[in-house]
């Protein structure tokens, strides 16, 4: 697999791609500020579009004039074939949502994840991110006392979240993946398969 910069206006979308990326366009282009770009497209020998045609829009509102592309060598149909099955695969995956609230919660600064979320992260984390107690001493005794109780709420939803990672530590058993290799009949490459 060899990857190829490729002048981005050399590159052809598929002019009936079955996918909707509008919506999806604006988070990979926060993604990629984010954590650079990373995931080439794949292109057919012909420079059109097999995969990614969101990064493809993102890079160009970004200004890139040059993308990493993976040329590959398929007929029509078999590009086509793939162009569906890549985008179809990625709707049988699901959330663990415990273990997504668990790896939001171990970082520094979850809220940075906010582009990539429909609904609000401090209400999927069920406390306020934002919240920290005053360190204003000359405050009122009705400020301290809506500050103290806040802190209390604060530290009943921190053990609480201790004690649901903990059942969830508990329950989880981490089985190794078994894969079998299968021979193609047709084209003799060797296929790894989930058994």
């Amino acid at each position: 697999m060899e990857v190829q910069n490729i002048a981005i206006e050399r590159i052809i979308p598929y002019w009936n791609n079955a996918r909707n990326n509008s919506k999806a366009i604006k988070p990979v282009e926060e993604s990629i500020k984010k954590f650079g770009f990373n995931q080439p497209i794949v292109v057919d020998k012909n420079l059109e579009i097999i995969c990614g045609h969101t990064r493809y829009f993102a890079l160009m509102n970004l200004g890139y004039k040059e993308v990493p592309c993976i040329v590959v060598d398929l007929d029509e149909e078999k590009a086509r074939q793939y162009r569906i099955a890549d985008n179809k695969t990625s709707e049988f995956a699901t959330w663990d949502e415990d273990k997504l609230i668990r790896e939001l919660r171990t970082m520094n600064v979850p809220m940075e994840m906010q582009d990539f979320f429909f609904e609000p992260i401090d209400q999927l984390l069920g406390f306020d991110v934002n919240f920290s107690p005053s360190s204003e001493y000359e405050s009122s005794t009705e400020e301290n006392e809506a500050v103290t109780q806040k802190e209390e709420i604060s530290k009943e939803e921190a053990e609480a979240f201790k004690e649901k990672e903990r059942k969830i530590e508990d329950g989880m058993k981490q089985e190794a993946t078994e894969y079998i290799e299968m021979k193609c009949p047709h084209c003799g490459e060797i296929i790894r398969m989930r058994k």
